[in-house]
């Protein structure tokens, strides 16, 4: 395996960190304001479609364990760019913590279990697509039961269902809506003749 030097790890923090901002800044300025008015309980803790957590699972895809570096440090710079003035508490540590980590423990876990879903570029089909969204609903399992400990005793118990079947849906559906941005992104680039 070949080695990734200096420049290559800062050039993936750049790119995840860009898409992480852009992720949620579709998130904060789209999705929360329309949720907001049908379910305000649940959406200061779950948005029904969450891109962040496709940036996750590529993420995980393309780099492997590199990914929990990579997007501990663009949750960092999301929160200096978008919330300087929000609180950095011991269970926004614990979250950063497990968002950074779900998808490459849940592609370890299909690896150990014989299904190897990383990465080949040789091999980018509609089943590639088919094992991310996958991946992103397993790690979301992950991701909601993680949250949901985590916040505790922020979370209403009469919420606490609602609120994991939220992340199940946000998570899901903020990949396919990832995947679908990064398709039209790439089908782009090939008009131009990049």
């Amino acid at each position: 395996m070949a080695r990734t030097s200096l420049n290559d790890h800062l050039i993936n923090v750049v790119i995840v960190s860009i898409a992480y901002i852009v992720s949620m800044l579709f998130v904060r300025e789209i999705i929360v304001p329309f949720q907001k008015s049908y379910l305000p309980a649940i959406t200061t803790f779950a948005a029904l479609i969450f891109p962040l957590h496709g940036v996750r699972v590529l993420s995980a895809w393309a780099f492997g364990k590199w990914s929990i570096a990579y997007l501990f440090i663009a949750n960092t710079i999301m929160h200096l760019v978008l919330t300087p003035d929000a609180d950095f508490t011991q269970k926004s540590f614990y979250a950063w913590c497990l968002v950074s980590t779900v998808c490459w423990f849940s592609f370890e876990l299909f690896r150990v279990c014989g299904f190897n879903l990383y990465s080949h570029e040789s091999v980018i089909n509609n089943n590639t697509w088919r094992n991310l969204i996958l991946v992103a609903f397993v790690s979301s399992v992950f991701n909601s039961l993680g949250h949901n400990i985590i916040f505790a005793g922020d979370i209403l118990p009469e919420n606490s269902l609602n609120t994991m079947l939220a992340f199940l849906v946000g998570d899901t559906l903020g990949t396919v809506v990832c995947l679908f941005a990064l398709m039209i992104l790439f089908r782009s680039l090939r008009k131009v003749g990049v």
